[in-house]
């Protein structure tokens, strides 16, 4: 394959039931040299690009058939090719066709359809028949006929209906007189083109001798008052000798078998043929078992004809129809209801369109989450990827990979310590000495520097939301009662904002009527809120690597002198 767009590489097709590898190459120059013995040139370029393309193709001597496919190639441009073909001695058909075949050896183009129609066409085996169409759809239609009323076809070409074929039917058909598998032979013309005459005088010199069966379409053009131009270019008549009815009768008068009309075709292939048989000129063999067809899988499911279990399922997205759905709201939807970042969270995260308070709440921890300064172990490891040259997914990588139960990574924790004391009934004061006797630490408890005296605003923000928008706050409450008992041993041991984001959280869905308690509890599992904090976070960690890059920080090395270097453990006893 030649495709100038993309760099060469190699692209799968089903060779029978497997599949093999073709090589793709970016010019005509090099898929020549690296597969010399390659002798057929099929191009499928537009109009626009084909003419070039064909003209080069034929400057290489290994080349010796061209297919065109393409419809629309101007007259001049098709002449220029027709003449060089004739020069270099390269067959071709088209402009303007699907190709030809040669059952049991090849096809160009599209002839024969899908493989399933060659089956049916018996086009996998050759025959006795050998045609000639103009029409490329025609001849898919002649290959029906032919299987249905002889032994099959020996080979096909459509030459296309433009003006300037790059082959007449004279070329073929003398090619077919001399091939001792064509028995006989098969002409559909149509109106327009003198094409048919050439091949009249070929039989009346004899050089031509094998029976023909021959009709020429576009009969109708008598029904109108002036000339019909038909779908092809080719396809009107300019005199009274391109008629159809015109040719037919000439055709007729030179002996080839000429039915009535295109319906009584069929029948006068059938006719012919069974004489042939009956003279001996065509031996009828043995039909011989049908090739199964590989059918691809997805037109068989289509089908309902087979079924398999899927490697992946997921109920929150569908991307297969005419729009994008999350969790089976379009995305057109998602911006007309203006569900915001929160809405769609709760869409694609717990497959439920959550009130309005609650996905404000959820907006409200992505921006109080969204980070916390440079000095943060997951922003500090952020800056310094950063500054180290790498990419900004491996910058992000590196400080979310310092989130865990130290740094971000107690939000779930938290939640499932606060819900579960006061769900058994516990009282602040037993939770706080059960958590003491089991050595343990309170998730969601204690700050650096914050106190009841000098509180975090962002703990303000999220309570103060939460007792004005929740129907009930139970696990806050809970909370904060620890923390009153906490603050008597130090001032520091506040409810931080990852505790107060924590059992806000459960208060909110437990609350908002979107979920059983089982839903909850599961929720709370699987760790969707350290997904918040992952989420939220990583906003910041963004900011943070893309002020390195536009502060143009060099690589980091730490100072010397912030660093204790130890050569002898205290106790160690080395000399």
């Amino acid at each position: 394959m030649v495709f100038p767009f993309s760099g060469n590489h190699y692209v799968k097709f089903y060779w029978g039931s497997d599949e093999i590898l073709m090589p793709v190459y970016t010019t005509t120059k090099e898929s020549v040299a690296k597969h010399p013995n390659a002798s057929v040139f099929i191009n499928f370029a537009s109009f626009r690009s084909v003419h070039e393309t064909s003209m080069e193709a034929m400057t290489y001597p290994s080349i010796k058939t061209l297919g065109i496919i393409a419809e629309g190639v101007p007259e001049q441009q098709t002449r220029e090719l027709v003449k060089e073909a004739e020069t270099k001695g390269v067959g071709m058909i088209g402009p303007a066709t699907v190709g030809g075949i040669k059952p049991g050896c090849l096809r160009i183009g599209n002839t024969g359809g899908m493989l399933d129609n060659i089956v049916m066409s018996r086009l996998y085996r050759p025959g006795s028949v050998a045609y000639v169409s103009k029409s490329g759809g025609m001849s898919n239609e002649l290959n029906n006929i032919v299987c249905r009323n002889s032994n099959g076809v020996c080979e096909g070409v459509a030459i296309g209906g433009d003006r300037y074929p790059g082959s007449r039917f004279l070329d073929h058909f003398l090619r077919y007189q001399d091939d001792a598998g064509a028995k006989m032979l098969l002409l559909l013309g149509e109106v327009g083109g003198m094409d048919e005459y050439d091949l009249i005088d070929a039989v009346k010199s004899g050089r031509i001798t094998k029976p023909i069966v021959a009709w020429c379409v576009g009969t109708c053009a008598s029904c109108f008052a002036t000339e019909v131009q038909f779908g092809h270019a080719g396809a009107q008549a300019r005199g009274d000798e391109e008629t159809a009815a015109a040719k037919n009768k000439a055709m007729k008068d030179a002996g080839f078998h000429v039915p009535d009309s295109f319906d009584k075709l069929p029948e006068m292939v059938g006719q012919v043929y069974i004489q042939l048989v009956e003279e001996g000129v065509i031996v009828e063999q043995h039909e011989g078992e049908t090739p199964q067809v590989p059918m691809d899988y997805t037109w068989a499911k289509k089908l309902g004809m087979v079924r398999k279990p899927a490697n992946f399922i997921s109920s929150i997205a569908d991307d297969r129809g005419e729009e994008l759905t999350y969790c089976g709201v379009t995305i057109s939807d998602v911006f007309a209801k203006e569900l915001g970042i929160g809405g769609v969270l709760s869409l694609l995260w717990f497959r439920r369109q959550l009130p309005p308070t609650c996905t404000k709440f959820i907006e409200m921890i992505l921006m109080v989450t969204a980070d916390h300064g440079p000095a943060v172990s997951g922003a500090h490891n952020t800056i310094v990827t950063a500054r180290a040259g790498k990419d900004l997914v491996s910058a992000l990588c590196s400080g979310l990979l310092t989130i865990g139960p130290r740094f971000g990574g107690a939000l779930d924790d938290a939640a499932k310590m606060f819900s579960q004391a006061l769900d058994s009934g516990v009282s602040p004061k037993d939770f706080i000495e059960n958590m003491k006797k089991t050595n343990q630490l309170i998730m969601g408890i204690g700050h650096r520097i914050k106190s009841l005296a000098n509180p975090d605003q962002r703990v303000e923000l999220i309570k103060d939301y939460a007792k004005k928008h929740f129907k009930t706050t139970p696990v806050l409450d809970f909370a904060l009662e620890v923390e009153q008992l906490t603050t008597r041993k130090r001032a520091n041991l506040i409810l931080n904002v990852d505790g107060c984001i924590a059992v806000s959280f459960v208060d909110m869905i437990r609350s908002c009527g979107a979920f059983t308690r089982e839903e909850c509890d599961d929720l709370m599992s699987f760790g969707c809120l350290n997904g918040l904090f992952v989420l939220g976070r990583s906003i910041g960690f963004i900011g943070h690597y893309l002020d390195q890059l536009r502060l143009k920080q060099p690589l980091y090395r730490h100072p010397w002198d912030d660093i204790t270097y130890i050569q002898e453990l205290a106790g160690s006893g080395g000399s």
